[in-house]
């Protein structure tokens, strides 16, 4: 089967293909990387529905209309079709329409692939005008994900337009890659404070993770902030160097109060057996269920739990990687949309 992945812009991302389970960029055909990339093989999160497919394509359609260019020429059977700004602001919404989508791929199946949970407001109801015609609609959940008023409110217009349900399926990691050079089960005795991109998000997981080492002599790491004043990037540090700075550590801290967030960072401490302390994104609940809270005290009480059993340990970290590959691995997530799609 033929995919590809189409959004109507997407920052730092150019179009790319993939090829033998490697990424290139489809401007210069060279393997490609970018800010959500381990390396040419292993990609994060959403890019990864590209690796399960017989021939896998992002296409950046902004490239294409900025340059007035045809869209590539490909032979496709199924489009994930993300439109979330450009293609739904009414002064440029004729330049990114599915219509012009359909008659360049005639023969493919078009998902309309909620990737971010909302859009401007302004632009909701061309969201809305553009799922009505797909045909199918799908975003990622899996339990808490499928609750969240966004998502409600997206299914609940949906029926209102007689047009679709919503369906959900998993983001796909590369499980056994990630494992293969990372995971190791000598782990030091160390916490990891881990701070997301946006501020809201970070609670107080930095401050806790110190008071925690320090009442509990274990040595807290973190990535230095990034320095705004001299043009520094929120990700100046390559996603390979990253997850090797924090995957050493046992204990994973990060108290992200967000439940409308599915969890990538979550995932990846399960993929190299780490444990999740804190916080209510999607993943946390799923494969970390003991440490799924923003509960200080309770969190505490766990890693006092953990510390002085390392049987316990274990069964935290086994149960995560049992659920890791029954629900995040590439061949539950492609069965998921062939099933959704009638393949």
């Amino acid at each position: 089967m033929k995919f590809a992945l189409i959004w109507d812009c997407s920052i730092g991302v150019s179009s790319f293909y993939t090829k033998n389970g490697m990424g290139y960029n489809f401007h210069t055909d060279k393997p490609y990387t970018f800010h959500d990339a381990v390396t040419p093989e292993c990609y994060n999160a959403n890019w990864n529905y590209l690796f399960m497919f017989e021939q896998g394509h992002f296409i950046n359609l902004q490239e294409f209309v900025e340059q007035d260019l045809d869209y590539p020429e490909l032979d496709l059977d199924l489009i994930f079709l993300s439109f979330e700004r450009l293609a739904l602001d009414d002064k440029t919404e004729h330049l990114y329409n599915i219509e012009k989508i359909r008659k360049k791929y005639p023969n493919a199946k078009i998902v309309g692939f909620i990737k971010e949970i909302t859009v401007q407001p302004h632009r909701f109801e061309n969201r809305m005008k553009f799922l009505n015609n797909c045909d199918y609609v799908i975003a990622p959940g899996i339990t808490t994900m499928k609750t969240i008023p966004q998502h409600l409110e997206i299914e609940s217009e949906l029926l209102k337009r007689g047009s679709h349900k919503l369906n959900y399926i998993t983001v796909p990691f590369n499980i056994d890659w990630i494992y293969n050079k990372f995971y190791t089960d000598q782990k030091e005795a160390s916490i990891f404070s881990y701070t997301t991109s946006p501020v809201h998000r970070r609670s107080d997981t930095f401050n806790f993770a110190q008071e925690m080492g320090r009442k509990y002599n274990l040595p807290v790491k973190y990535k230095r902030l990034n320095d705004w004043e001299k043009g520094e990037k929120f990700n100046y540090m390559p996603l390979k160097d990253f997850i090797n700075l924090w995957s050493p550590s046992i204990f994973h801290f990060n108290l992200d109060p967000e439940i409308t967030q599915p969890g990538t960072q979550c995932i990846q401490v399960a993929n190299v057996g780490s444990i999740q302390m804190g916080g209510l994104n999607e993943s946390h609940q799923i494969l970390f269920p003991e440490t799924a809270t923003i509960d200080k005290k309770v969190l505490e009480e766990k890693l006092v739990e953990y510390l002085n059993d390392n049987n316990k340990i274990f069964e935290v970290i086994k149960y995560a990687w049992d659920k890791l590959n029954e629900i995040y691995a590439p061949n539950v997530v492609k069965k998921q949309i062939l099933d959704i799609i009638n393949v």
